[in-house]
C-alpha cells in the first residue's frame, strides 16, 4: 500500500497537480481503527505528511474513525464543513445537512434512492468498491483489499464544471481465485503474474486422488497466496495425452539452476521413489 502512494500516486500528483488543487481523503484511513501497530500508525502519518507538503490534503472523518484516532491527522474535518463552496460531511446523517449543494463530499451509510432525488454530486467514501450510480460516487479503496473488486483507483474532479475522471490502479498487487479441474491448466497459469499478485488456487480435490504427486509438484512452483482442494469444484475430464511430464518439468527446472549436482541427486531420488511404488 505505501508503495502504490510513494511509487505511483505521488509521482502522478507531482506532475498533475495544480497550485488551487486539494487531495481529499474520504475517511476510514484504516479499516479498522480498533487495533493499529504503532510502526504502521507512524508511518501513515509521514505519509500524509508528505501529501500536504504537494498540495493541501483534506480528510472528511469517516465511520471508522469513530475513536478519534483522525484527531493525529492535520485538517480532519469532523463535523460538516463548507470550503471553496463545496460541502464535507463527516460521519453525520448527511439528510440532516444538504440544501442546494452542488457537490458534496461524505462519508456514511447512504439511502441512494433518496439522494437521486438531489440535483447535486455525491462524492462518497465508506465502501471498499468503487460504483457511479447517477449523481452517487463510490470512489472505493484506492488499492485492492481480499475479496473487493479490481477496479480500484481514485478520481480526479474539477469543483467547478463537476466533470471527474477515473484514474485506475494498475500498479498494486491484485488479488484473484484460479479454479483448476484439469491438470493441464496447470502449464497455463502466468508465473510472473501469480508471483507479483496475491493469486489463490482451488484445485478439484478428484485430481488429487488420482495424481497427488504430480499436482503438488507443479504446482510447486508458483508463489500461490493459499491451494484449497475442493470436492464440489466443476469437474473436466482429464486427458492425460495434453498432461504435463512431470520428470521433464523437473529436470528442465533443475537444469536452469546453478546447481550442478542437483540433476544427479534428483535421478537418484526419482530411482528410489520407482523401486518403492
Amino acid at each position: 500500500m505505501f508503495d502504490y502512494f510513494y511509487n505511483n500516486f505521488i509521482p502522478f500528483i507531482k506532475k498533475h497537480s495544480k497550485p488551487d488543487d486539494k487531495i481529499i481523503h474520504l475517511g476510514n484511513i484504516f479499516n479498522s481503527s480498533e487495533t493499529i501497530n504503532v510502526s504502521t500508525l507512524i508511518q501513515v502519518k509521514t505519509l500524509f505528511e508528505k501529501l500536504n507538503e504537494i498540495i493541501p490534503v483534506i480528510i472528511v472523518n469517516g465511520h471508522n474513525e469513530k475513536t478519534g484516532i483522525s484527531s493525529l491527522f492535520d485538517n480532519v474535518i469532523d463535523d460538516v464543513k463548507v470550503i471553496d463552496n463545496v460541502k464535507y460531511i463527516s460521519n453525520k446523517n448527511p439528510l440532516e445537512h444538504i440544501s442546494n449543494d452542488s457537490i458534496v463530499f461524505i462519508n456514511n451509510r447512504i439511502d441512494t434512492n433518496i439522494l437521486k432525488k438531489y440535483d447535486t454530486l455525491f462524492i462518497c467514501g465508506y465502501h471498499d468498491d468503487r460504483k457511479e450510480d447517477e449523481n452517487i460516487i463510490y470512489v472505493g479503496s484506492p488499492y485492492q483489499f481480499d475479496n473487493t473488486s479490481n477496479d480500484k483507483g481514485f478520481y480526479v474532479l474539477d469543483t467547478e464544471t463537476k466533470k471527474y475522471k477515473f484514474v485506475k490502479n494498475t500498479h498494486s498487487p491484485r488479488y484473484e481465485t484460479i479454479t483448476i479441474t484439469d491438470i493441464s491448466q496447470i502449464d497455463e497459469i502466468d508465473e510472473e503474474y501469480v508471483n507479483k499478485n496475491n493469486v489463490n488456487v482451488v484445485v478439484d480435490k478428484n485430481l488429487v486422488d488420482e495424481k497427488k504427486l504430480k499436482i503438488d509438484v507443479l504446482l510447486s512452483k508458483y508463489n500461490f497466496k493459499s491451494i484449497t482442494y475442493k470436492n464440489d469444484v466443476e469437474h473436466v475430464e482429464l486427458d492425460d495425452s495434453t498432461s504435463m511430464n512431470m520428470e521433464e518439468l523437473i529436470r528442465e527446472k533443475i537444469k536452469n539452476s546453478d546447481n550442478p549436482n542437483l540433476l544427479s541427486e534428483f535421478e537418484n531420488i526419482l530411482s528410489i521413489y520407482k523401486e518403492k511404488y
